[in-house]
């Protein structure tokens, strides 16, 4: 499939970045983080430390952003797994492969069938890394919980252990705290065995992202991770989380103005420092429900925003920003998980890219493995429908037609160019029930039942067959003096 839907045009576009750019002159942006006040106001920006408050010079913001133009293409879900390479022209980032994320440092763990919320525990991470690892179609394993078993100051520290001992395609383990940054690259440098282009680009176990706090805020504890965390010269990923009606505008431009604000005033300050680092951004948009207070995510106003963003930073400024598909407001599996889940990525798919996280629920509270086993089916259609369709002499087949005629000289059904290629086009659902209707009243209750029965027993099948993995004592040895070192210092 190739193109995009443009949900703004060239003008509206330079309107929005005027508009940002008004903001940031006027009213500025309050950054808890003397580094990076230091910085801008060595650059002549006007700067109230005691306030914790900057105002920029419009040439100064442009000439720093020109500058990171094209430097970084890798296209990522929101924090981590880089699915597409390179940012494609013109048109959606698609996986490179047949692929999905896994892994969202969930703090809450969905039970089925006791229809139970819990504390994620340490056999509860390690269980859902062995089901990543049965998945072929997980090319990186996030940590999937936040683990109720260990103290919070060290509980990224121990979950980052857990992740290195169960698997070999580790993804990341976030951080929103200053002091375990140098523990964190300590691990990523053991994962990508030194490496220091991954380092650069795609460093596994480590991850943050600088949320912004709108309106118009980056508070204390993303500039201490992003202090320490440039001196490893780790990406930088800027992410604003505006809501709409609550801490942004309630109009999706008024919200892109706030968060392009936020965006750009960050990353000028920080490109002043080093503009070597590689720089992106992301958006977690969502929107006040004025009924109930709760933030919703699968709106069209916050979808609108968060597109809008992306085509804006991608086609203005020549940035990468990512958007994240897999945040949902369903409590669990069921008709409004599947509804939420297949128009949010799918919106995404036809305007930004098609991320195709598994196993998400409650806006990214809560990790389902059943549910996981039912997005894994939704995801495998639409990466078939991305993928679109080939045409070739040999799927044309018109010397089949020609053969088969009129049916009297055989059929489709028998022929090898069918026993070939239905494998590869055809969409193999192992959830979904596409046998003929029987006999009798069919209840949806029931139905759906069956399906998430159906789930349940899958995830734990893979996960019973996984054998523990080999880990060669040195490198064992290295990951348990890395968090010994962590705990005296953490926990003192």
């Amino acid at each position: 499939m190739k193109g995009l839907l443009r949900v703004i045009d060239s003008e509206q576009m330079e309107r929005l970045h005027q508009g940002a750019l008004r903001v940031l002159e006027t009213t500025g942006l309050q950054i808890r983080a003397p580094f990076l006040l230091q910085a801008l106001a060595d650059a002549g920006c006007k700067v109230d430390f005691a306030r914790h408050r900057a105002w920029f010079k419009t040439d100064l913001v442009e000439k720093q952003i020109a500058a990171q133009r094209g430097r970084y293409r890798m296209v990522r879900s929101s924090l981590w797994y880089p699915f597409c390479r390179e940012m494609p022209a013109g048109d959606v980032a698609r996986p490179d492969e047949w692929s999905v994320d896994f892994g969202y440092g969930a703090p809450v763990v969905y039970d089925y069938p006791s229809g139970a919320y819990r504390a994620p525990t340490r056999q509860d991470q390690t269980e859902i890394i062995q089901l990543g690892n049965a998945l072929p179609e997980v090319k990186a394993i996030c940590a999937p919980f936040v683990c109720g078993d260990f103290d919070p100051r060290i509980e990224i520290i121990e979950s980052s252990r857990i992740l290195l001992r169960n698997t070999r395609k580790p993804g990341w383990v976030g951080t929103s705290s200053g002091k375990e940054v140098k523990y964190l690259a300590e691990f990523a440098a053991l994962a990508a065995g030194g490496d220091a282009h991954v380092l650069r680009t795609a460093p596994p176990i480590f991850v943050s992202a600088y949320c912004t706090t709108s309106p118009l805020k980056l508070d204390t504890r993303s500039g201490e991770v992003l202090e320490e965390a440039m001196r490893y010269k780790f990406p930088v990923n800027f992410a604003p989380m505006p809501i709409l009606g609550a801490t942004s505008p309630v109009t999706p431009a008024g919200a892109v103005v706030v968060a392009t604000a936020e965006i750009l005033g960050c990353l000028t300050a920080a490109t002043l420092i080093d503009p070597e680092i590689f720089y992106y951004a992301s958006a977690i948009t969502g929107e006040m429900d004025m009924k109930t207070t709760q933030i919703c995510y699968s709106t069209p106003a916050a979808i609108l925003t968060d597109a809008a963003l992306h085509q804006l930073f991608r086609h203005k400024y020549g940035l990468v920003l990512n958007v994240e598909a897999g945040y949902v407001e369903a409590k669990c599996p069921g008709m409004q998980a599947a509804f939420m889940k297949t128009f949010r990525q799918m919106a995404f798919g036809c305007t930004v890219s098609a991320s195709l996280p598994i196993g998400l629920l409650d806006n990214g509270a809560v990790f389902s493995p059943a549910q996981a086993m039912i997005d894994l089916d939704m995801n495998r259609a639409q990466y078939g429908f991305g993928r679109g369709m080939e045409v070739s002499e040999e799927t044309m087949c018109v010397d089949l037609i020609n053969e088969i005629e009129f049916g009297e000289n055989g059929t489709y059904l028998e022929s090898e160019h069918t026993l070939k290629h239905f494998r590869d086009v055809q969409w193999a659902t192992r959830m979904f029930d596409r046998t003929y209707r029987k006999s009798g009243a069919a209840l949806p209750h029931q139905e759906d039942g069956r399906i998430l029965s159906k789930a349940d027993a899958r995830w734990r099948e893979l996960v019973a067959a996984q054998k523990p993995m080999e880990l060669d004592a040195r490198f064992a040895a290295e990951l348990d003096r890395i968090v010994e070192a962590a705990k005296a210092e953490l926990l003192a």
